[in-house]
């Protein structure tokens, strides 16, 4: 079975659902089609969080979409999930702001926001880069959009000034008349997407990561690929080609957690999502993720989380 289990957001949607009424036109206008739909491809927007974050009811639950997002936050916090790990993105004492950026195709959820978050929130699909340039493999070959890449980063001041001077400057080419406007916003757009290439690709040499901590990138980088076909320790450990009471041992000393604690934490949250859908039926659910029995399914939800599946879907 090929079907994604959690279900895919577009802009659209997003507005529909999270941004509130009087706030949508505006939304909507940042980059949309003659039809105030947003465009299917060569989509970006650019927009400052603190006038728009007041207008989104938070929590933003887990979904996949298929655009690319990231964010550069200067002051207060915002609270994501990313996969399985929850982050706190915000400047700290030591780190004047703090740039995160996200794949298209990822699991990911907002639970909060704080009301003095500032900074820049853009979103785009691969297409916007992408047709500009000769590359088709641009976007993967950018060390921050891997699997395995942290999608938080602390930076110095001069790189938060760097970096905002080169939004500020994306987003006047946004209000601007161009009439080679896309052309002009995507290379820009790519030139900032190389800055923060080699910031983090400076920040990695510096970073030194144990042999265990590398084996549970990788394994977790498998496990989002993999979850709705794969369930065994032993079908992880073949792929990484280690026995699997080694992927254990260093999974557990990674993480704290046993590697078939995270095999079924992931399974499990893509069957929450698609419990929060009311018009998929728990068979369904269970077929699109590969449960062969129904009871089997529900046997394992309940184990979990203490409830049966019709449970949990009615107290979401």
């Amino acid at each position: 079975m090929n079907q994604p289990a959690i279900p895919i957001i577009d802009p659209d949607t997003f507005v529909d659902q999270f941004v509130a009424s009087e706030a949508r036109e505006q939304a909507r206008n940042l980059h949309a089609s003659a039809d105030s739909r947003f465009p299917a491809n060569r989509f970006f927007i650019l927009m400052r969080i603190e006038d728009f974050a007041r207008q989104i009811a938070f929590p933003i639950p887990a979904s996949r979409s298929f655009h690319y997002d990231f964010m550069l936050l200067t002051n207060g916090s915002i609270r994501r999930t990313y996969g399985l790990e929850s982050y706190t993105i915000g400047p700290g004492l030591s780190w004047p702001g703090m740039f995160s950026a996200y794949r298209a195709g990822d699991i990911v959820s907002t639970e909060s926001c704080s009301a003095d978050a500032t900074g820049f929130y853009g979103l785009f699909d691969a297409e916007f880069v992408l047709a500009m340039l000769k590359n088709p493999h641009a976007l993967a070959e950018l060390s921050f959009f891997q699997p395995d890449a942290s999608p938080v980063l602390p930076l110095d001041t001069d790189t938060e000034s760097d970096w905002l001077a080169q939004l500020a400057r994306i987003e006047q080419a946004l209000k601007s008349q161009r009439t080679d406007s896309q052309a002009y916003i995507s290379s820009l757009f790519y030139a900032f997407l190389l800055d923060v290439q080699q910031y983090y690709g400076h920040r990695e040499q510096t970073r030194q990561l144990s042999s265990s901590a590398r084996l549970t990138a990788h394994f977790r980088q498998l496990l989002t690929r993999h979850i709705l076909s794969k369930r065994s320790v032993n079908d992880y450990a073949d792929l990484l080609a280690v026995t699997p009471n080694h992927l254990n041992k260093c999974v557990k000393e990674t993480t704290g957690k046993p590697t078939s604690i995270l095999i079924a934490e992931m399974l499990l949250l893509e069957a929450k999502v698609l419990l929060g859908q009311p018009g998929l039926s728990i068979s369904e659910i269970a077929y699109r993720l590969s449960f062969d029995d129904l009871s089997y399914f529900a046997r394992f939800f309940k184990k979990h989380t203490g409830l049966n599946p019709t449970e949990y879907r009615q107290k979401a």
